[in-house]
């Protein structure tokens, strides 16, 4: 987010100097993996859609024939984005600031008398996340259960810190193993949200009806809306392409949620778009945003794409949850989906970890600590831990860490609380385990908790 707005400046800056230095992006302490390529995207990638930036280095804590393909992925998506003339017709953008930064205030779902089930889980207030489902996942559960991030115990479902808020159904599954298992996740506080459509074929209690703002304005026009096949609320499918007569309509309405899906090559645009009338209406619908990738994306596409599309969205507070339609497993789509959101600084589900690439002066194997650590402490929602190779950079690069694990000599370690040096030239072989006795000290340690897996249940 840092990262974003500064390069914005620096070019707003240029623009009215009528500089045209040429502007060169890089996340120096991304980390690894998945995360990793997430945080370089939600960077990198969002300026890149934006027209911003010229070369481009992605920094991963891995070898560095391995930052290519993400590297060349992010060239790839800007070089598009310019030569297909992505966007769409000009409109004046009043609303968005991009020298601040503030969520807009919104109104999550709230309980009713008479409400069956309890509505209020469908979202969470830090940042949502919504996943994709199968009728046909649902005749088999108890995997479907572990995969969307639920506790289980003897079988039956539980949200967790990292639970998907709610699931997208395409269809009505009518078998009875199916249904019992939407009941069961209803009556753990997850959402299930279905087309309108869907609803008036095969009734779904408790459900969420998704309608267009076609079919609202229809209902509305006709009087009030009228739910579905015993849906107990509803929201809304936008695709930016709308007039903002009807969106003005669907900004008036009591849905509980915006599906926001724009097409690839207008998804930035016509969101803004969708946010400058939304901000100018002082609606407090909110908005998740919804992305679909064809059958031939892999996953390094779906990370990369929806931390750029999504991503440069999120950084500037337009949107307030996602969901990721992809041919990945259940559990990919949930485990990116949260990494989004943490990497885009809203919701935090897990440790967050500051690493730098590898250089000369690493004075540890960095990727093997790395992973060590991640291992060992990678169960604590809201600690921040830097892992860096040397003096040099380290102890700058990783100010907003809570703690900080630096090579301070050869086959030495020193650990840091905040910007502070606590403890110098620890024996590498010693130097995870003072680290976790350093976040035991100060209060930010928890066990981790032994999980019921869905083969002891079907056991």
């Amino acid at each position: 987010l840092v990262m974003v707005q500064a390069y914005r400046l620096l070019a707003a800056e240029q623009y009215k100097l009528g500089w045209d230095y040429p502007l060169h992006l890089g996340v120096t302490e991304a980390g690894e993996g998945e995360d990793g390529r997430m945080k370089s995207s939600i960077g990198i990638g969002a300026l890149l859609l934006d027209g911003l930036g010229d070369t481009i280095r992605v920094s991963l804590t891995e070898a560095p024939e391995l930052e290519i393909d993400p590297c060349r992925r992010l060239a790839q998506l800007g070089t598009d984005a310019v030569q297909g003339g992505w966007g769409i017709e000009d409109f004046e953008e009043t609303q968005r600031d991009f020298k601040t930064f503030s969520r807009r205030e919104v109104a999550l779902p709230e309980q009713r008398e008479d409400d069956a089930v309890d509505f209020r889980g469908l979202l969470h207030r830090d940042g949502s996340v919504l996943t994709a489902v199968t009728a046909e996942q649902l005749e088999n559960p108890e995997p479907l259960y572990v995969e969307l991030g639920c506790k289980l115990a003897v079988g039956m479902p539980f949200k967790d810190i990292a639970t998907s808020d709610s699931i997208l159904l395409k269809e009505v599954p009518t078998s009875s193993t199916a249904t019992t298992a939407l009941k069961r996740l209803q009556e753990s506080n997850v959402g299930v949200l279905v087309p309108k459509a869907e609803l008036e074929k095969a009734e779904l209690k408790n459900a969420v009806a998704i309608y267009t703002l076609a079919e609202l304005k229809a209902e509305m026009d006709a009087g009030s809306v009228q739910l579905p096949g015993g849906a107990g609320r509803y929201a809304l499918a936008v695709d930016g392409s709308e007039d903002e007569e009807l969106l003005a309509q669907a900004f008036k309405s009591d849905a509980v949620m915006i599906l926001l899906n724009p097409p690839k090559t207008k998804r930035l645009q016509a969101s803004r778009r969708v946010f400058e009338n939304i901000l100018k209406a002082k609606s407090e619908i909110p908005v998740i945003h919804h992305i679909v990738f064809d059958a031939a994306a892999d996953k390094d596409t779906v990370v990369m794409e929806s931390g750029s599309m999504i991503g440069g969205l999120l950084v500037d507070a337009l949107g307030e949850g996602v969901c990721i339609d992809a041919p990945l497993s259940t559990n990919e789509l949930r485990t990116i989906s949260f990494g989004l959101l943490q990497g885009s600084r809203m919701r935090n589900t897990k440790t967050e970890f500051v690493s730098c690439p590898s250089c000369g002066r690493t004075l540890f194997d960095l990727q093997e600590v790395t992973a060590m650590i991640q291992e060992r402490t990678g169960h604590l929602p809201g600690v921040s831990i830097a892992i860096m190779g040397c003096i040099v950079n380290g102890p700058g690069e990783m100010a907003d860490a809570d703690f900080g694990y630096v090579g301070g000599a050869p086959g030495k370690v020193d650990l840091y609380v905040g910007k502070e040096v606590v403890k110098r030239g620890i024996p590498n072989e010693e130097a995870c385990d003072e680290l976790i006795t350093l976040i035991k000290e100060n209060g930010r340690w928890v066990e981790k908790e032994e999980e019921e897996s869905a083969e002891e249940v079907a056991a």
